[in-house]
């Protein structure tokens, strides 16, 4: 069952002292990690790392508009529109700030994050401050929430201008909560008239409401403050008509300000404090643990930030060097907002996820399956691709993820990279999509909500697992890079980090277990995405004594197993189907395998002079590669499928030769995985093909990054277009690292081809993502091949952030 594997990914068995050592290290970076702006669905929210336990976040609302209360802030919306939103600074440990300018609600807001390290994950603070626009001249109403999922105890008071929380859980300990909203802050202005309505306060700095709700609906928190809300309006509406006389309710802070509700009945575990502000405010939120040591005084939030501002950007520099690059300060902003809003997007997740026990039938057989169920609660730690609209973790998208991660922080990277791998069941099947529990299934729907067994999904994190093996093997060389430098200790004065992994001999002791899962993946999609033998191009030819591979969960016009959505695969769909990027994806994983099985094995050296059983089937996969899936007609790597001969005779022939191989043929990013995974060997013919294809402003080139699929194919453009033609920044990077790993430094007849492709490529993508980031202030999905102009969902910042490292030519 999915989540019942929990195997510890970075430990096995050692010595005591290297045992000891490592579980040390990771005591340690539990709790420095405990606490975080861990619900990056919301426009701010934190949690710590702990299934059922207390949740916090900010809501606002404009007072103009008397309507504005059904469009509460909360959780992050397309539809709100906000014009900006998004860290420019995060370091994922302790300290974040972001601006959220909201131009419909009258708002600008910055929170400033920061934390100090204590038992029970430390104490935390945040600082709001902002302004209300200048054409909104009745403010804006402010929120902040705590509630709590599972058991424990909390209570709310309101103490001289200062909300105040007290608290016990059995994870988190004693407890104490302060929100302090600035005494210069300002309430919005009441006319002399409605000043002294009878049951009506006004001018009040802050006031709290008190809820009772069930345990699995605190995530609803903003839908359960509406309820309250709007009773609370209508008694306060009633009252100022019967006062004025007059239907006029213009004065929104004295319709929408909530009176201190419910504060002093026990068995409370959602509390609101609000603030009803015109003008510049400020208020700030303070958790604290029961560790003095940890405290925080609400006047030293500024000095915390603005060290952490400072050291953020000295390793910032130190890390990708871009100004040593040359790249200007505009650049270098948008660079560091890439990586920050990756950071930010970091989530913690706990629930069940839909399931089937049985694999979902193909196309043309029954559909006759058992109902899908919830599988046990489960937690998950990963980077999130879009706050907005893909608030969940996405296998497809997460090793792309940790292509950045690695480089900034090798803890949070390797903490991820457990977290998913301890998703994995028996079987080496992980989910696609990590849609965990009602908050996550509310943004999705139901069509799309289970995860069925046989449906794969590409491996990326054995990205991540390739740059620790290489880091092992060319450790000391300069193939390295800069990838999960701290795993190798080193000064870490300018930084807060503290890395689980210290030094190159407990790193070692994580590869046996890496191995294994690498091994298992492997297995899984050797077992349930098999394919058919592929047939002969005629009758003559022999059958080969090989299969290929096939994406389970095929439709019509999609292949969403493969990550590459509604690009043009065989029509119909058929069992006959061999995949080209499976294939190659399949040959990588056997690849990472052979590394990692030389390593464990004690054979470091990369000319090992003795070849293994998994060096043997990558040679075997390489060339059987070439059989299966290159067209040396179109001299290009293309799908295949299968149709009748049309000479087949039922009654003459034999059975197993009424199918004829039919290459399927797109010229796009599926015709070029091969390269894109450094299968095709530098002095190939092949490969020029590839580069010419690549090149040619006819087929995937243009000044904005590589089309989807070829301008010349039948199907560019047309239906859903999503992978039909629009530039997508993965599969860019991909090509730019692939040439300058395997290609650009490597002599042969395509070096000088490969070298004026990536110093292009590279540039183009470089100047079109800054100047669509310039003009809307977001990173995109994907970029139009038109004109560059960013489309799809925003902001979305996951595999987008791979722009710094193409910045920093970091591969």
């Amino acid at each position: 069952m999915l989540g019942a594997l929990a195997i510890s990914v970075w430990t096995v068995p050692a010595a005591s002292s290297s045992q000891a050592k490592l579980d040390q290290a990771q005591i340690k970076l539990d709790s420095e990690l405990q606490w975080g702006t861990y619900r990056p669905n919301l426009y701010f929210g934190t949690r710590p790392r702990l299934p059922d336990s207390l949740l916090s976040g900010l809501m606002w609302f404009g007072l103009d508009d008397q309507r504005n209360w059904q469009s509460i802030r909360h959780s992050c919306e397309l539809g709100d529109n906000l014009g900006e939103y998004g860290y420019s600074r995060h370091n994922g440990r302790d300290f974040g700030e972001q601006t959220m300018r909201d131009g419909d609600q009258g708002v600008e807001i910055k929170s400033e994050f920061v934390k100090k390290v204590g038992e029970n994950g430390g104490s935390w603070a945040v600082r709001f401050t902002g302004r209300t626009l200048n054409e909104y001249t009745q403010g804006v109403a402010l929120m902040y929430y705590f509630g709590l999922e599972g058991n424990g105890t909390m209570s709310m008071k309101i103490d001289e201008g200062v909300a105040k929380i007290t608290g016990k859980t059995d994870d988190l300990g004693r407890f104490n909560i302060r929100i302090v909203p600035s005494a210069d802050n300002e309430h919005p202005p009441v006319p002399s008239s409605l000043r002294n309505i009878p049951g009506i306060l006004t001018g009040q700095r802050i006031s709290g409401i008190a809820i009772k709700a069930p345990k699995s609906d605190i995530w609803r928190a903003k839908d359960l403050f509406q309820k309250e809300l709007l009773t609370s309006a209508r008694t306060k509406a009633s009252a100022i008509i019967k006062h004025t006389g007059s239907n006029n309710l213009s004065a929104g802070s004295l319709l929408f300000g909530l009176e201190n509700v419910g504060l002093a009945k026990r068995g409370k575990n959602l509390f609101f404090a609000q603030m009803m502000v015109h003008g510049e405010f400020s208020f700030d939120v303070i958790y604290e643990c029961a560790d003095k040591s940890a405290q925080i005084d609400g006047s030293a939030i500024a000095d915390i930030a603005s060290e952490r501002r400072e050291a953020f950007d000295r390793r910032f520099e130190a890390t990708f060097g871009l100004r040593e690059k040359g790249f200007d300060e505009d650049h270098i902003k948008m660079a560091r907002n890439a990586l920050s809003s990756l950071v930010g997007g970091i989530g913690f997740f706990h629930g069940s996820s839909l399931v089937s026990n049985e694999s979902k039938p193909e196309y043309g057989e029954g559909d006759n399956m058992d109902k899908p169920h919830l599988s046990k609660p489960y937690s998950l730690f990963t980077a999130t691709p879009s706050r907005p609209f893909f608030p969940r973790g996405f296998l497809w998208d997460e090793g792309f993820h940790q292509l950045v991660l690695g480089q900034w922080d090798s803890g949070i990277s390797m903490e991820i990279i457990r977290s998913w791998f301890n998703t994995m069941d028996s079987n080496g099947w992980i989910a696609r999509e990590q849609i965990l529990g009602e908050e996550a299934r509310s943004k999705v729907p139901e069509e799309f909500q289970v995860q069925y067994p046989n449906f794969a999904n590409p491996p990326t994190l054995l990205f991540a697992i390739e740059k620790i093996a290489d880091l092992y093997r060319f450790k000391g060389t300069s193939k390295v890079g800069n990838y999960f430098d701290h795993l190798e200790g080193g000064d870490d004065n300018e930084t807060t980090i503290n890395n689980n992994i210290d030094g190159p001999d407990t790193m070692r002791q994580s590869l046996p277990e890496l191995a294994q899962y690498s091994s298992r993946l492997l297995n899984y999609f050797q077992t349930t995405q098999a394919g058919s033998r592929p047939m002969p191009e005629n009758k003559e030819d022999a059958s080969p004594a090989v299969r290929g591979y096939r994406w389970q969960g095929r439709t019509m016009d999609h292949t969403l197993t493969s990550g590459i959505d509604d690009y043009p695969r065989a029509r119909p769909p058929s069992t006959n189907e061999l995949h080209l990027d499976l294939f190659a994806w399949i040959t990588y994983m056997v690849s990472i395998n052979a590394k990692l099985e030389s390593i464990v094995d004690g054979r470091t050296s990369v000319s090992a002079s003795q070849p293994s059983e998994m060096d043997a089937q990558l040679e075997s996969h390489i060339r059987i590669l070439d059989e299966i899936h290159w067209n040396e007609n179109k001299k290009m790597y293309c799908d295949v499928t299968a149709k009748i001969r049309e000479d087949y005779d039922e009654l003459e022939d034999d059975e197993e030769t009424a199918h004829v191989r039919v290459f399927v043929c797109h010229k796009g990013y599926i015709s070029l995985f091969p390269m894109l995974l450094g299968l095709v060997p530098p002095e190939s013919e092949k490969l020029g093909h590839i580069l010419d294809m690549i090149e040619n402003p006819k087929e995937l080139w243009t000044d904005y990054g590589l089309r989807s699929l070829s301008k010349s194919d039948k199907s560019y453009g047309k239906g859903e277009n999503y992978w039909r033609g629009p530039i997508w920044l993965n599969i860019n990077y991909l090509v730019l690292s692939s040439l300058n790993r395997n290609y650009m430094s490597v002599s042969g007849p395509h070096q000088q081809q490969a070298q004026r492709i990536y110093s292009s490529l590279r540039s183009n993508l470089i100047n079109n993502v800054f100047s669509q980031y310039q003009s809307t202030r977001f990173f995109w999905e994907q970029y139009n091949p038109k004109d560059g102009s960013g489309q799809g969902t925003h902001p979305f910042t996951g595999w987008t952030t791979l722009i710094l490292p193409i910045m920093a030519e970091s591969y």
